[in-house]
């Protein structure tokens, strides 16, 4: 109230309504593991794929072929890995994240291996994708070598589309 007693009221026309937001959550994701122990029996010269046989909750990505994700819509994502593996024999050993069988640099990681000594491969990157890449990971070694991936959960990958 003012001094006078009265009260006043103020109404505030409301303007247009402004442009749409984007949709909450993600339009695209989905995410594969493994935690199964096993070797992989790595030979020279040929990169193995790394099993992830567990599905995680997905959208707009599949999970044909096997051990992969495949994208449904084009557009910018962004793409987290890990991997515990071991050797039985020393060696360097490579890991990369795949789009249609090719390795995206920026996730190539080499690491010269002790026997039976574990060693963690993780990391994350953002990439432009197409409708229908395929996206999976691969170990290579320098020396034919048994590569063990071990109990619990040893792998896994990721993506979501964020933009």
């Amino acid at each position: 109230m003012n001094p006078t007693g009265y009260t006043i009221d103020f109404v505030i026309p409301q303007g247009p309504t402004g442009p749409t937001g984007p949709a909450n959550g993600l339009s695209a994701y989905g995410g594969k593991y493994n935690d199964t122990p096993q070797t992989l029996n790595l030979v020279i010269g040929s990169a193995s794929q790394i099993p992830l046989t567990n599905s995680m909750p997905n959208l707009n990505t599949t999970y044909t072929p096997v051990n992969s994700i495949t994208v449904a819509q084009a557009g910018t994502y962004e793409i987290n890995y890990f991997s515990n593996v071991s050797a039985a024999i020393g060696t360097t050993v490579t890991q990369a994240v795949r789009v249609n069988g090719t390795n995206i640099p920026s996730t190539e990681i080499s690491r010269v291996l002790a026997v039976g000594v574990g060693s963690t491969y993780t990391g994350s990157t953002i990439v432009t994708l197409a409708a229908g890449d395929v996206i999976d990971m691969a170990v290579s070694a320098l020396l034919a070598v048994g590569l063990t991936l071990g109990n619990g959960v040893n792998a896994t990958l990721s993506i979501k589309k964020i933009n």
